[in-house]
């Protein structure tokens, strides 16, 4: 090997290794920024509960959920969640 490939290939590398770097970079920003992102899982800073389950038929249901401190009427089904209400504390 001549120096001009040597020097050609740790080029190359090193090149290779910084572009590794700026990927690992990014993907530790991201985690940490979309851990600070309101609702994430990994913030943890507002639990959902479900308070009652009561099936309708077929893939239909009604869900009374508690999340920050509020209640809300949903509809389930195969196609999605739908808020039907909100509840007061005393219903």
């Amino acid at each position: 090997m001549d120096t001009e490939t040597i020097s050609a290939a740790a080029s190359t590398i090193a090149s290779l290794l910084m572009i590794l770097g700026l990927l690992a970079g990014l993907a530790f920003v991201a985690r940490r920024w979309r851990a600070r992102m309101p609702g994430s899982q990994a913030g943890g800073n507002m639990p959902v509960s479900i308070l009652s389950s009561r099936p309708l038929g077929g893939q239909h249901s009604l869900v009374v959920a508690e999340a920050g401190g509020r209640r809300f009427l949903l509809g389930v089904s195969r196609g999605g969640v739908s808020l039907i209400d909100r509840l007061d504390a005393h219903e």
